[in-house]
């Protein structure tokens, strides 16, 4: 996966968790809402340094770390729809905002 492959599957999880927050039955005075957009907006603020970063895409643990998100973000879009799992689909945001720290580590 290129960096311009994973910035625009990034996209597509801030997308996702765009529609999760604008759900008029999952409302802004839940506490699940303010940790899903506090994610939200730092996957978006880390989407914004891969852009700029010159990544290293041949160091050894890219494709794997990047296989991950990939996963991960496969997981998120299974689960959006369902209300009552808020609780792993902050979870596996949190895991994807990890996974793109690991991938922001490998700029030379």
């Amino acid at each position: 996966m290129t960096p311009i492959q994973l910035a625009t599957l990034i996209g597509n999880v801030l997308t996702q968790i765009d529609s999760k927050l604008a759900d008029p039955q999952f409302l802004s005075s839940d506490p699940n809402w303010q940790t899903l957009f506090a994610l939200r907006k730092h996957l978006d603020d880390l989407q914004r340094s891969l852009i700029k970063a010159n990544i290293a895409e041949r160091d050894p643990s890219y494709p794997g770390l990047t296989k991950k998100i990939a996963d991960a973000s496969a997981e998120i879009k299974a689960i959006i729809k369902n209300a009552d799992q808020v609780n792993r689909l902050i979870k596996d945001v949190s895991e994807v905002a990890g996974l793109v720290d690991q991938v922001l580590k490998l700029i030379p």
